[in-house]
């Protein structure tokens, strides 16, 4: 039986996606950022696969039938506002910067949420 994992935060990891029955669907890249140290100020892991939308569906499906669910729009900013690493004017800024039309607009957003 395999050792548990320890994750190390911000440190890279590879290794591989498995389906339910074990099988081998795509190899990643696992990266851990362990509360405090993360947007949300909490637990967080990033799990990068090859792009192809066949990759991705095959590791999103996994990870759902494993137990993960998709976030709700807003939900890591909201997580990061509840949990005191944003205030309010920086959670509107996030989303003033995700809707920039232009350099001058995503500047200003940036600029708000780094005040």
């Amino acid at each position: 039986e395999p050792a548990p994992w320890r994750p190390r935060s911000h440190f890279v990891e590879y290794g591989v996606a498995l389906d339910g029955d074990e099988s081998v669907i795509d190899e990643v890249l696992v990266v851990p950022m362990l509360a405090p140290r993360s947007y949300t100020r909490e637990d967080v892991v990033e799990l990068q696969c090859h792009g192809n939308d066949l990759c991705l569906r095959r590791v999103l499906r996994a990870c759902l039938e494993a137990g993960a669910r998709l976030a709700d729009p807003g939900e890591f900013t909201l997580r990061a506002f509840l949990n005191g690493r944003l205030d309010l004017a920086q959670a509107e800024n996030v989303s003033r910067l995700i809707s920039a039309k232009s350099v001058a607009a995503a500047d200003s957003a940036l600029a708000g949420i780094q005040a």
